[in-house]
């Protein structure tokens, strides 16, 4: 997937990577059940996740601190430049804010964390999708490149931790896990070559093998938290 450009979701996918990438059946659950009309992509990058949201029907802001990134997200939905630190947004406005493998990059993660509860509405929703320290893997990588497409990793953190830390700023966890413990690599391939995605159930099969012995060591994870009435 070139982020250079506008990006859709790329809906051909094998429906196998459910299996392994488990926030995404859980993403269409909460979109399907009627509770969620305003959303808040925080750290929106070029808009893919805003392309989805427009697909699933809902109104969809998005923020992001780079300006060539945010021309790009607006071809998907309306953005502005702004810190996930400082939210120009009123309080209890949206009912789910969405932070897809951003809080990594903040630093301040208490801050993130609750400016995201101050804009929800009560009882709204935070689904967060991170990368963890849980993986060796990770830890290697990140102290040989510190960065991701030049943004630096300022707040590492393992899934107990990220899961303390909701609770500890006014969240109520509704579900969480981890997933794929070498999946994501395999992952990078389909984005730059789409007809490699025939090969996808293959991958996840090994991925399952694999995550049966050390499932404790995943790269990502999902939280599903609702901020408490």
């Amino acid at each position: 997937m070139d982020y250079r450009k506008p990006v859709s979701f790329y809906g051909k996918r094998s429906p196998t990577r459910d299996k392994v990438i488990k926030y995404q059946p859980v993403e269409r659950r909460i979109f399907n059940d009627g509770a969620i009309e305003m959303v808040l992509d925080i750290g929106c990058a070029a808009g893919w996740n805003l392309s989805r949201f427009k697909q699933f029907g809902r109104v969809s802001f998005g923020l992001d601190i780079v300006p060539e990134r945010v021309t790009l997200a607006k071809e998907h939905g309306e953005v502005m430049i702004a810190s996930g630190l400082d939210l120009p947004v009123p309080d209890e406005t949206f009912d789910l804010a969405y932070i897809q493998h951003v809080l990594h990059h903040i630093g301040d993660v208490a801050r993130a964390l609750q400016e995201a509860h101050r804009c929800l509405k009560p009882g709204g929703r935070l689904l967060l999708i991170e990368t963890t320290e849980d993986s060796p893997i990770i830890r290697w990588g990140r102290r040989l490149y510190p960065k991701w497409m030049s943004d630096e990793v300022n707040a590492p953190f393992y899934f107990d931790q990220l899961k303390t830390d909701l609770a500890r700023y006014g969240f109520e966890i509704m579900e969480g896990d981890q997933y794929s413990v070498v999946f994501w690599i395999w992952e990078i391939f389909p984005d730059q070559w789409p007809k490699l995605e025939k090969l996808t159930p293959f991958f996840v099969k090994v991925e399952q093998l694999i995550s049966r012995v050390w499932p404790q060591k995943a790269a990502h994870c999902y939280v599903l938290a609702r901020k408490a009435n």
